[in-house]
């Protein structure tokens, strides 16, 4: 399958992001911080992707909640157009799409429940409160 590599939300024009220059700017350093935060740790076998997603939460907490999402699906991708998709790390890309689609849902869910959801802060105390990460 050819899919173009996901390596910023930058690429397609709309991001969702503060539209100042520095706004959007501070955005994509970070979130590309995130991705290559995400694909060192798909890479690495003694790496926990069950806690993936908290550890990008607890690192950038003050990101836009969908932007784990973003970071998850774009090192994923990264990973496997990069390496086989077959071997090691192709199959822990595979877990991370999955939780890349998890923290979506997760992030929908908090929404329509009228819960804090703007932030991946507002996902750690979530996922804190039910003990559980994504």
């Amino acid at each position: 399958m050819n899919r173009p590599v996901l390596m910023s939300v930058y690429e397609f024009g709309h991001t969702g992001f503060p539209s100042t220059p520095e706004g959007s700017a501070m955005s994509k350093v970070r979130i590309d911080q995130m991705i290559e935060s995400a694909a060192a740790c798909i890479c690495d076998t003694g790496c926990d992707l069950a806690r993936l997603p908290i550890r990008l939460a607890s690192g950038w907490p003050d990101a836009p909640a969908l932007e784990l999402t973003v970071a998850l699906a774009s090192a994923a991708e990264a990973v496997q157009s990069m390496l086989q998709a077959n071997g090691p790390s192709g199959a822990r890309a595979q877990i991370v799409w999955q939780q890349a689609a998890l923290v979506a849902a997760e992030v929908h869910y908090l929404a329509v429940t009228n819960a804090p959801h703007a932030t991946a802060g507002d996902l750690l105390l979530h996922w804190q409160r039910e003990s559980e990460g994504p």
